[in-house]
């Protein structure tokens, strides 16, 4: 990908300088001494980069204080007072100055934020974009890597480098190939007309109702021409799974443009399951596709090898959910979803959805538009992906910064009386007291701060066990710790028990002890840092130093309580 140089402006006279405010907090480095600071001009790439990057829902408090390595009081201003136009609203937040802005303008540079426009991207999108483009061509001729290639064929389109840039195992050797073999076959200039065009169809309604066989999905046509119905396919991601767990034909016959095709469960059942209205609105039966539960994910493709499966060669048109991600909960269990934004892919179903009852059928069958209906945003307590997903007055907290989880939990983010507490003096009912198990004080913060995560496993430990879960909605950084864990095992005494969270620190909970019973918990209070974030997954590894005998781990919780940093 095409790099803008940090210190271009050391040897370049501009027109126009913008030149940062300083703040108190950006005192002078003298490693920068001779060397104009990279001055961000308005209205340029690099100012519509950071501006978006800024702006974006998934850039949090802490992406901006811990990995950006902003001052924290920066980091919180540029928070609460996004979003900006302009890249002299940034400047002008206080504690941003030059440092500061050469850190987003690095971190922007890195990300992928700053758009490009050059013969290479152009070429390498029009390759990649191709319906001509297949796995083989990517994986045999282009020289990429297997899993380089599969990824690209299942994420196109692309509309920026950046999002192709972002694809795993897409690194700066894959690009410097695709950009060699797109300009030495005349990508870039133009893109070259491919055999067949790619429908546009977008999944518009989605009823997952009270039952085994209320459950439909309706398919928009947003395209300028009719579609075939026998090439478009329905993929169900269930669970855990990241691939295809059914995939069925939507149907046959022509799709009109602008009209929408209806796909249930079944026509038959039991009585009120499916409701009429279902039925009603029920254009094709898929069976297997549409047995899903609230949790799981949908991909609607081109069948263009017409295998009837998802492979390869097929064109992703629409998602609902991220097909790699399993949702901590059935989030979209017994619910009406209505599709108001059309642009296609909605892997963020909250983005592109508003919610109704699960009994409000009366938009099915019906093509969607902006003015859908209102959204039902999450109630406190539930979890979502971005503010925009939460109720009036809540907000988006503790989605995990590793990549663990995409999601938080909805918050009132104003709360807690702040009053002193401790084991024997109790906070008030909608309150807990944080910090007791280290000091044998504390303080006390709203309840949504602390959480319970995990519960029964049955994993056997082996010579050595890793045993995740994934902490998320809690606030920035952990105060108290219990940990409880169920061990089967003839000699405890041979194991030794560590808890890792997410930023690696470890604490040793057990040690070839006869202490570590077959119920055990322990308050953690050396070892994992009480400054680190708290969201994100955590780790129990149990290991058995001596042979001769094995066991089981059969439970393994946190119990935690954060506060803000």
């Amino acid at each position: 990908m095409a790099r803008i140089s940090l210190l271009r402006f050391s040897v370049l006279l501009v027109a126009f300088v913008f030149t940062a405010c300083v703040s108190d907090s950006d005192s002078f480095d003298p490693e920068l001494e001779g060397i104009d600071l990279p001055l961000i001009d308005p209205g340029t790439p690099e100012a519509a980069g950071v501006i978006a990057f800024l702006n974006d829902a998934s850039t949090t408090f802490e992406l901006l204080d811990i990995d950006v390595g902003l001052d924290r009081r920066a980091a919180r201003n540029l928070i609460d007072e996004r979003p900006f136009s302009t890249i002299e609203e940034v400047d002008a937040v206080a504690y941003v100055g030059r440092t500061a802005l050469a850190k987003l303008l690095a971190w922007a540079e890195d990300g992928g934020w700053i758009p490009m426009e050059s013969d290479r991207d152009t070429a390498m999108l029009a390759l990649v974009n191709d319906v001509a483009t297949t796995f083989e061509l990517l994986d045999d001729t282009v020289g990429l890597d297997r899993r380089a290639a599969e990824n690209i064929i299942a994420a196109r389109p692309f509309a920026t480098i950046a999002q192709l840039d972002a694809v795993a195992y897409v690194g700066p050797s894959a690009l410097d190939k695709l950009a060699e073999y797109a300009l030495a076959n005349g990508y870039g200039e133009g893109p070259p007309p491919p055999p067949t065009e790619a429908p546009c169809a977008i999944i518009s309604e989605y009823i997952e109702g009270q039952g085994n066989n209320n459950k439909a999905v309706e398919i928009y046509n947003c395209g300028g021409g009719a579609i075939a119905l026998d090439a478009i396919g329905l993929c169900l991601v269930r669970n855990g799974d990241t691939t295809c767990s059914s995939t069925g034909a939507v149907g046959s016959g022509s799709l009109a443009v602008g009209a929408v095709w209806t796909v249930c469960r079944t026509l038959d059942g039991t009585f009120n399951d499916p409701y009429q209205p279902i039925l009603d609105a029920c254009d094709h039966a898929i069976g297997g596709p549409a047995i899903f539960n609230g949790d799981d994910r949908l991909i609607l493709f081109h069948d263009v090898d017409g295998s009837g499966a998802f492979d390869a060669a097929d064109t992703v048109l629409d998602r609902f959910g991220d097909p790699n991600v399993t949702p901590s909960s059935t989030i979209w269990a017994e619910t009406n979803l209505r599709r108001c934004d059309l642009s296609p892919d909605a892997s963020d179903v909250a983005a592109k959805f508003t919610t109704h009852p699960r009994n409000a059928w009366e938009h099915l069958g019906v093509p969607p538009s902006a003015s859908c209906g209102v959204a039902m945003g999450g109630g406190e307590g539930d979890d979502c992906t971005s503010n925009e997903s939460c109720g009036d007055g809540l907000r988006c907290q503790g989605r995990p910064n590793d990549e663990s989880s995409p999601y938080g939990k909805c918050v009132d983010p104003i709360g807690g009386s702040g009053n002193d507490c401790d084991r024997w003096s109790p906070c008030p009912e909608d309150e807990i007291c944080a910090g007791w198990t280290l000091w044998g004080e504390g303080t006390c913060v709203p309840q949504w701060m602390a959480g319970r995560y995990g519960g029964a496993v049955s994993s056997p430990i082996g010579d050595a066990l890793d045993e995740s879960l994934v902490v998320y909605g809690l606030a920035s950084v952990p105060v108290d710790i219990e940990v409880q864990v169920r061990i089967d095992h003839p000699r405890r005494t041979d194991l030794r028990v560590t808890l890792i969270d997410p930023n690696g620190d470890s604490a040793v909970l057990w040690d070839r002890t006869s202490e570590l019973e077959e119920w055990s918990r322990s308050f953690v209070t050396n070892g994992i840092s009480r400054d680190d974030a708290v969201n994100g997954r955590w780790t129990l590894r149990v290991e058995d130093l001596v042979s001769g005998e094995t066991g089981t781990l059969r439970h393994f919780q946190l119990f935690i309580v954060s506060r803000w940093d």
